[in-house]
């Protein structure tokens, strides 16, 4: 007779148990059965009779909604993939398994979830960390801006680029304590080894930062108002103006319970709100911002704030009314101030105000711009008889999106 393996045997004596408990275990299996299929059920028709939502407010963004049945879309598998998009945005009770998973991989010792890093005091630090992809966007987009530069050099237009840094690399003190910060060099270490010139904000926010002011809002992935005023302080004297001192402003808090991108994408649900604080200067109502689509205003403010911002799902919009392609900043009391031509993301919102003091700006979203209906940029430039250019871009932006690569359109 063969040698039996001892794990062929001992399997073999764990199947004769389970023949011999058969009869006793078959009523709990069936039990389970149809504890499964009955939630099965009930999570199907909660999908297909409740109102399906729109929009998260809590994640602040679109969510899937049923998809539209078509046999194309079969066939290339993209209706799977969208049928699986839906059932996971508008399954029942979503936002408290989102949570509960959050504390779950919390409770894990991991120290994040979703890739945001639950820090001290509250804040919600995005933990980013860049692909070969994006950064091979980046040396698209700084081999975009340094053509752009030397052509506004040609033609006399003095040419500023500013980076402004993450929250991750701002709030280094409120990291966690075990928290490998490798990663969050990398991208700078890889701008700085494309050649790229420019104004690094880091060390300017991180010095404010340490020192407990808010620089930074503790739920979302941009700077606050305070924030922006240092920075605004940090470039006076490259873009050559006299900054004014903190003491002329007025703090101003105008919301209570903001949330932020970083708190969406977190599932921390349990982490409190936040306020919004603007620092006010007497005079500021007087300025007017225009709100351009297609060549015409189609929204005009009095002064820098849309009040109404703060009554729906993105109260960061406050500034300026939001991040559109388009935006005009005038004293109309005013004479003969220099133009500055502000090409931003939506980290340059909040920094307007304090430019206005001392410009007219133009701000324009490169990532949004159109070249084929508003021209080249540089034909731009030269037709709002700019005195100044200032690129400021968040180091996400540069890794994220490759709209920079329009700033080359129509030079030689």
């Amino acid at each position: 007779m063969a040698k039996q393996h001892p794990a062929d045997r001992q399997a073999e004596e764990y199947l004769s148990i389970e023949r011999a408990k058969a009869h006793q275990t078959k009523g709990a299996h069936t039990a389970l059965l149809v504890i499964c299929a009955t939630l099965l059920l009930i999570m199907g028709l909660s999908l297909c009779l409740l109102p399906q939502r729109e929009f998260s407010a809590e994640e602040n963004r679109v969510l899937t909604t049923a998809p539209t049945f078509s046999f194309d879309a079969l066939l290339d598998g993209s209706l799977t993939a969208d049928i699986a998009d839906f059932c996971a945005d508008q399954f029942p009770l979503r936002s408290l398994f989102v949570s509960a998973k959050a504390r779950i991989e919390l409770l894990l010792g991991k120290q994040e979830n979703n890739d945001v890093l639950l820090g001290s005091d509250g804040y919600l630090i995005a933990r980013q960390e860049y692909t070969e992809d994006q950064k091979q966007i980046l040396s698209k987009n700084v081999n975009a801006i340094a053509r752009f530069e030397q052509a506004m050099e040609q033609h006399g237009i003095p040419f500023t680029f500013a980076v402004v840094p993450r929250s991750v690399d701002v709030n280094t003190t409120k990291l966690p304590a075990a928290y490998d910060a490798t990663n969050a060099a990398a991208a700078w270490k890889w701008l700085e080894e494309t050649g790229a010139e420019f104004f690094n904000l880091t060390d300017t926010l991180q010095s404010a930062a340490a020192n407990g002011e808010a620089v930074w809002y503790k739920t979302d992935h941009h700077w606050t108002m305070l924030g922006a005023y240092y920075a605004y302080v940090a470039l006076a004297d490259t873009l050559g103006y006299e900054p004014y001192a903190l003491e002329d402003y007025t703090m101003e808090t105008v919301c209570e319970d903001f949330y932020g991108t970083t708190h969406g994408s977190s599932g921390m649900r349990w982490v409190e709100g936040e306020s919004i604080t603007l620092l006010r200067y007497e005079g500021d109502e007087t300025f007017t911002t225009e709100i351009i689509e297609g060549g015409k205003t189609v929204r005009t403010l009095s002064g820098f704030y849309d009040f109404n911002a703060l009554d729906t799902h993105d109260e960061y919009n406050v500034f300026l009314g939001g991040t559109n392609t388009f935006i005009r900043v005038t004293d109309p009391t005013r004479e003969d101030a220099p133009m500055l031509l502000l090409l931003k993301d939506s980290f340059s919102q909040s920094i307007a105000p304090f430019l206005a003091r001392h410009f007219d700006l133009l701000l324009v979203d490169p990532r949004t711009y159109d070249i084929r209906s508003s021209g080249s940029l540089l034909s731009l430039a030269k037709q709002e008889n700019t005195d100044h250019i200032l690129l400021l871009y968040g180091i996400d932006t540069l890794y994220d999106s490759d709209s920079l690569n329009d700033l080359t359109f129509g030079l030689k």
